[in-house]
């Protein structure tokens, strides 16, 4: 090896270990799934199989091996991680075995069956390739759900470069026979730069990811119920205003539901709350199945619910808000084992030009109350004069 492509080389194996420690370090304290602990890990191991390869001129052959292997073993680690940062199930331990044994096999049969050292390397290449290339995949789907794309999307293209580089390297080579120059294991000082610039952005960019994931997450909690996973009253509520200034702005109509099961206290003193519980899980699911795609559902307290119906009149929202309380009513409720006879008290309002948020909630609680008063399981409509409803 030349000195500048010695001094580049260990520069490559000082900065993968350097950044594979900090980030550890960073995440060493925090509670979570540790996404960038592992990507820092694989760094740490990414750096050592470099150390291995940087070494194998003077030591012999067997550290070309391991230093293949334990960069392809590195590259898995830190797509693992990837997954674990996005939540994405299932951490493609198959594929990664079986892109690494296709290349151990590639380097026995170049090596004893018809030797050529430059197919084996080309061999580590690609099961390189496609390693990144699955995980960028994966990242790029999980993109299409996620509220912050942009570090998603990052570290998605970063793995495109990763993958393509060795890939467009192979076909350019005019060579692919014969023994290979030590530099040809790490590749001229262009290639050599490039790999520490894009481990390095890279690196950045997952922990910008993870960062991202962990706001998301928190914000959900801000935001969603835990037992029923629906949107919680601060949600719902904040929609509702921007629901009636759509409404306002385009003369829309809107109407909102208040769902309330009745007797519900009764279940919990008889049977306990985790029965309770399980009913409010059941009666959720069954108005979210009931109810339109483009409707809002919330978990608005204890055991009311409240709908949001963009673009229903009062009529709409009636028959909506009936196939939801016929549909519980029919249903098969099983807590602890348990099949009970539940019923929902539902209290509707409709919106007016010049009604704000407070008076149509107002409206729709009154309408429910009515409901509760005249026997239960039953949808009562608000007058079409919210302001006598107040």
């Amino acid at each position: 090896m030349s000195v500048d492509i010695s001094s580049l080389v260990l520069l490559t194996i000082a900065i993968a270990i350097g950044l594979g420690v900090l980030c550890v370090l960073v995440t060493f304290h925090r509670a979570g799934p540790h996404g960038s602990r592992h990507w820092g890990a694989g760094l740490i191991g990414l750096g050592l199989s470099f150390g291995l390869l940087y070494l194998y001129p003077r030591l012999g052959l067997p550290l070309l091996y391991l230093g293949w292997l334990g960069a392809l073993v590195s590259m898995h680690i830190m797509a693992r991680a990837l997954l674990r940062i996005c939540g994405i199930d299932g951490h493609r331990t198959g594929f990664g075995i079986a892109v690494i044994g296709a290349a151990a096999l590639a380097w026995l049969y170049f090596g004893l069956v018809q030797p050529n050292p430059i197919r084996q390397m080309d061999a580590t290449y690609v099961a390189g390739a496609l390693i990144a290339a699955r995980a960028a995949w994966d990242l790029g789907r999980h993109a299409r759900r996620s509220r912050f794309r942009a570090p998603t999307l990052t570290v998605a293209a970063g793995l495109l470069l990763v993958a393509a580089r060795p890939l467009m390297e192979i076909a350019a080579r005019d060579v692919h026979s014969g023994a290979f120059d030590p530099v040809q294991v790490f590749g001229p000082p262009g290639m050599v730069f490039f790999r520490v610039l894009v481990m390095t952005l890279l690196t950045i960019s997952v922990l910008w990811m993870e960062v991202s994931r962990i706001y998301e997450a928190v914000e959900d909690q801000a935001t969603h119920d835990e037992l029923t996973g629906l949107p919680n009253r601060r949600a719902i509520v904040g929609q509702l205003g921007h629901e009636l200034s759509r409404a306002e702005r385009e003369g829309s109509a809107l109407s909102i539901a208040f769902f309330d099961i009745d007797s519900f206290k009764r279940i919990n003193d008889t049977m306990g709350h985790a029965a309770g519980d399980q009913v409010l899980r059941w009666v959720a699911n069954i108005i979210v199945q009931s109810v339109r795609p483009y409707d809002a559902f919330a978990r608005y307290g204890g055991e009311e619910f409240l709908l949001l119906l963009p673009g229903a009149d009062a009529e709409a929202a009636v028959a909506v808000a009936e196939r939801a309380r016929l549909a519980i009513q029919q249903g098969k409720c099983v807590a602890d084992g348990k099949t009970l006879p539940i019923t929902v008290s539902v209290g509707i309002a409709a919106w007016s030009r010049g009604v704000d948020a407070d008076a149509l909630r107002r409206a729709a609680d009154g309408a429910l109350y009515r409901a509760k008063q005249s026997g239960r399981n039953r949808v009562m409509l608000a007058p079409v004069s919210l302001e006598a409803a107040a």
